[in-house]
């Protein structure tokens, strides 16, 4: 009896054995049920068939997969196949090519080094328990039919030595070394792979025992196992022994054994590791290495660095940045771009390559050196020197000559408490202050900035949910009227209150966060707030200054939420200015100045903020149907300097302005002092810590408006 075919519906559990989709299993067994249809006529529906067929894949499927191999469960097989009617001339020729080519595809290297010995041991079983069968059906049928009997053992005969003609194959083309062995371990037969492993001929093997090709060293814990095997002690042995070549070279291998069913003999199996020891050297280099430059990558650096830090030496860490690069890959394509990659990366090892140090390839264009310093070893300004020398040295790609330069973030004498992530962080923080003062720079790592840096950023990273929970919102402060005191207008700006730092100053997170996507939310927000805040304050006649950012102005959506703002509430469009950054127009050019020119159109009151004297803003005041200008706070803090220069400048550029019919607004007044003289400069409209105090901006606009006189704080 067998037992009961799997559902062909239901899903095999895969691990390691071969054909571990569904798919691959149905497609292999439409390929068999087609072959072996055309050797014989089989009284069932081709679907059938291969349902049936693909329930004996399965069983051959677990058999292989175990261990040890289930002989009893791949004979059944063959009895399956002939209770099908599977009897054709080559019906089993046809079933162990395809079996054979099938299961011979391990899913990992684990199986690999056993699965032929596996595949041989099941199809021999397959076709012995297919033989059993056909004999016990001509048995049962000999009463009838002698002459059929006799016909059915020659067939079986046939495809037995099918059989095994297709088995010599599998022993013959195997890649693994294949030996059988007597009890005493002599070889009786070997296959040509084991030749090339040993790196002998045939003649040379046979009849030799096969520990003898294995280091002296290594046989006694062989021969144990072997002894173990042949004792019951383990199912198989598995080893991997140095063997030794004819020249005496040492090469080491897996071994695995396995006792020869009905015999007293062994079957063992040796896998040459060279191939994938290289292979894992490979895929071990490409892991710690940068594909484009060769250089090892930020993992193997910090790694390295994690070394270096267990080391008494001292040591420097150079976090490099080039300068520039953006623009040979914009302008010349990402081809000319790695190529200059690749040659700076080379100058860098040229610059250090007397020194004990690494260069690694972190992202992009940013690159690390850690230098373990010597006597000899440069100072970090000579070794910068000689770095940015190097690198400036004019290179020729596509018949065009670039150079560049590179900023440094330097660590000095690492300390050795540190771990490596936060040391290649300052290194970072300290290159990007660098960078920020222009090409060719380098900055030391210094332990107060380092905490300021990291502070701004963290608290930019947490702007989005710190704005989610209420803790952003909007002060408001007075435009004055310096000639009387009044209140003329309010100026809203972002506030926030956070719960454990209190009341934080704008520059403090401002300028990083401009730097994110949140700032383009932020700026429609505090519009619509702030229009929204006036409103209700029954200030609907009173002027509201937004001050803008570079981005929040780039924003392509910023005109259709003023535009719904203005839409929302019952004030007319004038009410509203909006602050626009002078520079910004000026470097960003046409875009940002047709932005403003669509928001001049609706109305609203035009800004330019931090206004100087160049004539380039006076050009805007031309260009731009301009409101007012709010003066640069520089100008504002010299006013108490009559010598100064720029002050006589603002003087002349405030005349011009007004003449054009444009208000003039000093901005950041600290004292009565300079407020009095930009009234008598003619300035008209004043802001600042001189009418907010210590306080500053107030959250309620209500308080603002209607407030009459805002005088100078007491004392200021």
């Amino acid at each position: 009896m067998t037992r009961p075919l799997p559902s062909g519906e239901q899903e095999r559990p895969t691990g390691t054995q071969p054909l571990a989709s569904r798919r691959e299993r149905v497609k292999v067994a439409r390929k068999w049920a087609y072959l072996v249809s055309s050797t014989t006529y089989l009284p069932l529906s081709h679907d059938r068939i291969e349902r049936e067929l693909l329930g004996l894949l399965d069983r051959l499927l677990e058999a292989v997969a175990g261990d040890r191999p289930a002989i009893e469960s791949a004979a059944e097989v063959g009895a399956e196949l002939v209770r099908m009617r599977c009897v054709g001339k080559t019906s089993l020729q046809c079933t162990v090519d395809v079996l054979a080519a099938a299961l011979l595809a391990p899913a990992d290297s684990r199986s690999a080094d056993r699965l032929p010995e596996h595949v041989a041991r099941l199809l021999g079983a397959l076709a012995s328990g297919y033989v059993e069968a056909i004999r016990s059906a001509t048995v049962e049928q000999r009463g009838t039919s002698d002459q059929a009997l006799l016909n059915a053992v020659r067939e079986s005969q046939r495809e037995w030595r099918a059989s095994e003609a297709q088995l010599d194959e599998i022993f013959l083309g195997s890649p693994s070394g294949i030996a059988v062995t007597g009890p005493d371990g002599r070889l009786v037969r070997t296959n040509p792979a084991l030749h090339r492993i040993l790196d002998r001929e045939s003649s040379e093997v046979a009849g030799r025992i096969l520990v003898e090709f294995v280091h002296e060293a290594d046989r006694p814990l062989l021969l144990d196992g072997y002894r173990d095997l042949q004792d019951g002690k383990i199912d198989r042995l598995r080893s991997r022994p140095r063997f030794v070549t004819k020249d005496g070279d040492l090469f080491q291998a897996t071994l695995t054994a396995s006792l020869l069913r009905g015999s007293h003999g062994y079957v063992t199996i040796v896998a040459d590791d060279a191939e994938l020891t290289l292979l894992q050297n490979q895929l071990r280099h490409q892991l710690l290495h940068d594909m484009l430059t060769g250089l090892p990558n930020r993992q193997f650096f910090s790694s390295h660095l994690e070394h270096v830090l267990h080391q008494p030496n001292p040591a420097t860490l150079y976090h490099v940045d080039l300068d520039g690069f953006s623009l040979v890959t914009d302008g010349l394509g990402r081809s000319a771009g790695d190529r200059l990659l690749r040659i700076a990366a080379d100058r860098l090892r040229s610059v250090v390559a007397g020194e004990n140090a690494m260069v690694a390839r972190f992202e992009s264009d940013k690159f690390g050196i850690l230098m373990e310093n010597s006597a000899s070893t440069p100072d970090v300004l000579t070794m910068i020197e000689r770095i940015n020398e190097t690198l400036s040295e004019p290179v020729y790609i596509d018949e065009k000559g670039l150079a560049v330069t590179a900023c440094f973030g330097v660590v000095e004498d690492l300390p050795r408490n540190v771990e490596p992530a936060e040391l290649l962080r300052s290194a970072d923080l300290a290159m990007r202050r660098a960078k920020s003062k222009g090409p060719g720079r380098w900055e030391r790592y210094d332990p107060v900035w380092d905490v300021q840096a990291r502070e701004a950023i963290g608290l930019v990273a947490t702007m989005p949910g710190a704005w989610e929970n209420g803790e952003l919102g909007i002060g408001y402060e007075p435009l004055v009227c310096l000639a009387d005191g009044e209140i003329f207008g309010a100026a809203a700006q972002l506030r926030w209150e956070h719960p454990e730092l209190g009341l934080l100053p704008r520059e403090r997170y401002l300028e990083l966060a401009e730097r994110t996507a949140l700032i383009g939310a932020l700026g429609e927000w505090l519009v619509q707030r702030g229009w929204t805040d006036k409103a209700a304050g029954g200030g609907a006649d009173m002027p509201l200054l937004v001050p803008l950012t570079p981005n929040q102005l780039a924003d392509p959506r910023l005109a259709g939420t003023i535009r719904g703002v203005l839409d929302s509430a019952a004030q007319t469009a004038d009410r509203l200015w909006l602050g626009l950054p002078a520079g910004a127009l000026l470097v960003a050019g046409h875009e940002l100045v047709d932005n403003a020119r669509v928001l001049a159109a609706l109305g609203i009151g035009v800004v330019l903020l931090d206004f100087g004297v160049t004539p380039g803003e006076l050009a805007l005041v031309e260009d731009l149907p301009v409101r007012a200008v709010r003066l640069d706070s520089r100008l504002v803090w010299r006013a108490v300097d009559e010598d100064s220069i720029a002050v006589a400048g603002a003087r002349t550029m405030i005349a011009l302005v007004r003449q054009a019919g444009i208000t003039v607004l000093a901005g950041d007044l600290e004292t009565s002092a300079q407020a009095r003289w930009w009234q008598r400069a003619g300035v008209e409209l004043g802001m600042g810590p001189l009418f907010t105090g210590d306080e500053g901006p107030v959250t309620d606009i209500g308080s603002l408006i209607g407030g009459g006189r805002a005088g100078p704080v007491q004392g200021r």
